[in-house]
C-alpha cells in the first residue's frame, strides 16, 4: 500500500511563489525566537527556491473550498492523538502569508491532547505600510510602536550575545509577557540548564538530563519549566514543551506536544528535528503518524531526515531527494544528505563526489563535513583530508571541524590528539552523536575499552536507532572476550541494518567462539546472502566449509567446496593466482565430486576415519570434462595437492 508522502503531489505549499514567501516569514519568526539554526535552515532552501516561470510545479495552490486536501479522520490508539479536522479561514492578505493555514479548529471530545494554536500569535510582526526609514526629527509611525517592543528587543540581545542571565531577568520583571517574550525567557533558562556542568572537573562534561537527578526524580529545574508551560496554545511553545518532556524522557508527551508544534508551524526544523528523537521506529511509529503530519514539503524533509537517522538507506530514500532537489535545485543541504546516504550505503566515492560539489556550492558548509572527513578516512585519501582540515582551521570552532580533525589525526596515528580532538568537540555540543561515536573508536585504539563502551552508550542515548554504537559495544565485548554480550549488541545492529553483512559476520565470529555452531552457520549464510565483493565472498564460503566440517557434516562442507570453486573459477581473471593455490583442496574436492567419488560422502574426513566411514565409490559420473579442467587447475598452482591432481587424473582417465 502506497503510504501518505510517497509523492511530492498535492502539497499546498510546493509552489515556488508560495514556498518563497512562507520561507520567507518563517525564517522572520524563528529569527525573531532565537532559533537561529533553523532560521538559517530555512533561508538556505529560500535560496534554493526557483522562479515559477523557470520551474512551474504540478501542484497549484487550493482553494479555501477545496477539501481534497484536508486532513483525513485518523486515530492513534498507541500514542492517544486524532487528527482533528480543519476549520474554515479567511484567505490571507496578499504578500503575507498566514499560519492559518496549517491550523486546526478544536478538537472534539475533552480527551484529546492536541491543542489548538490562534493564528494570531504566529503572525509576523511587519506591516505592509510601515515605512523603510524612520528619520529622528519626525514622529515615529503608530505601526512602528506597536510592533517595536524595546524590552523584548534587549532581552533578544543578550540572548543573541549568548547572556542568558541578563535576558531572563529582565523578562522576568515584565508584568506582562507575550506568547514570544514568554518562549524566550523559558528557552533562556533552559540553555542555563542544559550549559551547566554537574562536575565542573569533567573532562567531558556529563548530560544534564542523566545524571542523579534521573535517577532519584524528575530534574527540579526541568519541572519548573514545565509547569510554566501548562497546555499552550503557541506553536514555539508546544516545541519548547515537547523538548522539555523529551528530556525528562517523557517520549509519549513530548511527541504529542510536537506534533501539535509542527502542525501549527511546519518550518521549525527543530521542532521536525525533536520529534524524529522521539520516535520509536522499531514499532513503526513513523508510520502511525503520518497522517498527522501537515500537507507540507516539511513533511516529506522529515521523512527523509528519520530514514537517514536510522541508517536504513534503500533506493526510495535516493528517489525521495532526488524529488526535492527537482524543486529546490541546488540545495547543499539535500545535496548532503544525499553524501551522508551514500555514506551510509557504502557507496563510499561517489558519497565523496557528492560531498566536494555540496562544497563547492557553499564552500564554508559545516553540516556534514564530519562525514565527508570519515568518508575521506575509509577511503584513505590523506592529502584530500588534510587540505580540507587546513581549509576549515581558521574558519569555525564547531563540533563538525573538531570531529574532522580528530578524522585526521587518527590517521597520522596520533590517537591522543584524536582522543583530544573529539573531546573538544563534545565540550562545544554535548548532542553531537558523531563525536560520541569517532571517541569511542579512538579509545579503542589506545586500548581503553571501559571508556569506550560509555561513550557507545553516550550515542545511543542520543540516537537508538543508529547502528554503529550498537556495533561499537558488541566490538567492546568481543574485545574482552564476553561472546553472550556481544550477541545481543551484534542482533540489535543486525535488526537496525538487516542487509549489513558486516553484522551477520561479527554474530557469526561469537557464535563460533561459544561453540554454537548452528547458529554460527547460519549467521554466516545470511551474511553470504548480503551485498558482498568476490574475495569477501570467498572468504565467507570458507568459513561455512570449517564449521561444517568442524562440526562432522562433511555431505554440506561438499556443497560449499563446490560453491567456492565456481565463485573463484567466475572471478579468475581478477584474482591473486597465490589465492588460486590456498584454494586447491577445495578445487580437489570439487573434482572427486564432479567424477562421481563423493556422491552421498564427502571425502575421508579425521571424523569419517574416527567413526570407520568409508566413500561411496559406486556413485555415478558427473561433469567429467569439468572434474578435468578442476585438477588441471591444482597442477598449474604448483602445491603439495599436486601429486594427488596426478593420481585423480590418472584415474579419470580410465574413466573416460
Amino acid at each position: 500500500m502506497v503510504h501518505r508522502f510517497a509523492t511530492l503531489d498535492g502539497l499546498d505549499d510546493l509552489a515556488p511563489d508560495r514556498a518563497r514567501n512562507l520561507l520567507a516569514h518563517a525564517s522572520k519568526d524563528l529569527i525573531d525566537h532565537g532559533l537561529l539554526d533553523a532560521a538559517q535552515w530555512c533561508l538556505e532552501l529560500l535560496t534554493c527556491v526557483p522562479d515559477s516561470h523557470v520551474h512551474p510545479t504540478s501542484t497549484p495552490r487550493l482553494g479555501a473550498g477545496d477539501d481534497s486536501h484536508r486532513f483525513p479522520v485518523h486515530s492513534t490508539p498507541a500514542l492517544n492523538l486524532e487528527s482533528p479536522s480543519w476549520s474554515a479561514h479567511k484567505m490571507p492578505e496578499e504578500g503575507a502569508p498566514s499560519w492559518t493555514s496549517w491550523e486546526h479548529a478544536s478538537p472534539s471530545g475533552p480527551s484529546s491532547r492536541i491543542i489548538p494554536s490562534p493564528a494570531r500569535s504566529m503572525d509576523p510582526p511587519t506591516s505592509p505600510e510601515a515605512p523603510l526609514h524612520v528619520k529622528i526629527n519626525e514622529p515615529i509611525p503608530t505601526s512602528f510602536e506597536e510592533h517595536f517592543d524595546t524590552t523584548y528587543m534587549l532581552a533578544k540581545t543578550f540572548f543573541d550575545r549568548d547572556n542568558y542571565h541578563a535576558c531572563v531577568s529582565l523578562l522576568e520583571s515584565q508584568p506582562h509577557l507575550t506568547d514570544k517574550a514568554r518562549f524566550l525567557m523559558l528557552y533562556a533558562r533552559l540553555l542555563i540548564f542544559d550549559s551547566h556542568p554537574s562536575h565542573p572537573n569533567a573532562l567531558l562534561p556529563p548530560l544534564a538530563y542523566a545524571d542523579k537527578h534521573d535517577r532519584e526524580g524528575a530534574h527540579p529545574t526541568l519541572v519548573s519549566l514545565l509547569q510554566e508551560l501548562v497546555s499552550p496554545t503557541d506553536s514555539f511553545l508546544l516545541f519548547l514543551k515537547g523538548v522539555i518532556f523529551r528530556m525528562l524522557h517523557k517520549r509519549i508527551d513530548a511527541m504529542d506536544c510536537l506534533i501539535s508544534s509542527v502542525r501549527a508551524f511546519p518550518y521549525n526544523w527543530s521542532a521536525w528535528k525533536e520529534l524524529s528523537r522521539t520516535l520509536n521506529l522499531k514499532n513503526a511509529e513513523r508510520e502511525q503518524i503520518l497522517d498527522l503530519l501537515p500537507a507540507s514539503f516539511m513533511s516529506v524533509f522529515f521523512l527523509e531526515y528519520t530514514q537517514r537517522q536510522s541508517t536504513q538507506i534503500d533506493d526510495g530514500h535516493f528517489e525521495r531527494i532526488d524529488a526535492l532537489l527537482s524543486h529546490f535545485p541546488g540545495s547543499a543541504y539535500l545535496l548532503t544528505c544525499r553524501a551522508q546516504s551514500l555514506y551510509l550505503h557504502q557507496d563510499l566515492e561517489e558519497a565523496a563526489d557528492t560531498f566536494q560539489h555540496a562544497l563547492e556550492l557553499q564552500p564554508y558548509r559545516l553540516d556534514g563535513i564530519s562525514e565527508y572527513s570519515n568518508t575521506l578516512y575509509v577511503l584513505d585519501r590523506e592529502d584530500t583530508l588534510a587540505q580540507l582540515v587546513q581549509q576549515f582551521a581558521h574558519v569555525s570552532n564547531s563540533a563538525e571541524v573538531w570531529c574532522m580533525r580528530g578524522n585526521f589525526y587518527n590517521q597520522r596515528s596520533e590517537h591522543f590528539r584524536a582522543v583530544e580532538s573529539f573531546k573538544q568537540a563534545l565540550r562545544i555540543d554535548r548532542g553531537c552523536v558523531a563525536a560520541w561515536i569517532l571517541l569511542g573508536h579512538e579509545y579503542l585504539e589506545v586500548k581503553n575499552s571501559h571508556a569506550a563502551a560509555e561513550m557507545y552508550r553516550r550515542a545511543i542515548e542520543m540516537n537508538p536507532h543508529d547502528y554503529r554504537p550498537w556495533h561499537g559495544l558488541g566490538h567492546v565485548y568481543e574485545l574482552n572476550e564476553a561472546w553472550s554480550a556481544a550477541i545481543d549488541y551484534y542482533q540489535q545492529c543486525a535488526m537496525i541494518r538487516p542487509h549489513d553483512a558486516r553484522m551477520w559476520a561479527s554474530l557469526g565470529v561469537c557464535y563460533d567462539r561459544l561453540g554454537q555452531r548452528a547458529q554460527a552457520i547460519e549467521c554466516f549464510k545470511r551474511h553470504l546472502a548480503c551485498p558482498l565483493t568476490h574475495l569477501e565472498s570467498i572468504e565467507a564460503i570458507a568459513r561455512i566449509i570449517e564449521l561444517y566440517e568442524l562440526d562432522g557434516d562433511s555431505v554440506h562442507a561438499t556443497m560449499y567446496h563446490c560453491l567456492l570453486v565456481q565463485v573463484v573459477d567466475r572471478n579468475m581473471a581478477q584474482m591473486d593466482p597465490a589465492l588460486l593455490a590456498r584454494f586447491v583442496f577445495s578445487y580437489i574436492i570439487a573434482a572427486r565430486w564432479e567424477m562421481g567419488e563423493l556422491h552421498g560422502r564427502l571425502y575421508y574426513s579425521r571424523q569419517d576415519k574416527q567413526r570407520g566411514r568409508v566413500a561411496d565409490t559406486a556413485a555415478p559420473a558427473g561433469d567429467l570434462q569439468r572434474a578435468h579442467d578442476y585438477l588441471q587447475k591444482v597442477l598449474l598452482a604448483g602445491t603439495d595437492m599436486t601429486p594427488v591432481a596426478e593420481e585423480l587424473l590418472a584415474r579419470l582417465q580410465r574413466q573416460i
